[in-house]
């Protein structure tokens, strides 16, 4: 088995709604959101049976919004909804699920 997997991978993007792409929309979520997914499913097999703990790191933006940064804040909260989830599903196998949300560390 495997004990533990962190997800850790993020990019960002700046813009408005109005001005935004569809494109910068899926390109971040492909990053953010799909990459988090496509490597859990990979390795939970392997979690699963060692009984280990998958760890998403996320961001506040993932609870809470930020004006020009809606790209990013929708990835987020798919990555906590998935983790919130995934934690409910894996709990009968004793596998953790742990959500680490930091700060705004790009306004320092």
């Amino acid at each position: 088995g495997l004990w533990g997997l962190v997800n850790n991978a993020g990019i960002s993007t700046f813009g408005e709604v109005e001005f935004a792409s569809l494109e910068s929309y899926k390109k971040v979520a492909e990053t953010n959101l799909w990459g988090t997914v496509r490597v859990t499913k990979a390795f939970l097999p392997l979690i699963r049976r060692a009984k280990g703990r998958v760890v998403n790191i996320t961001s506040m933006l993932g609870r809470m919004v930020s004006p020009s940064r809606s790209c990013y804040c929708v990835s987020k909260f798919g990555v906590a909804a998935f983790s919130d989830c995934l934690r409910q599903e894996m709990y009968r196998w004793g596998v953790r699920v742990i959500l680490i949300e930091p700060s705004n560390f790009v306004a320092a």
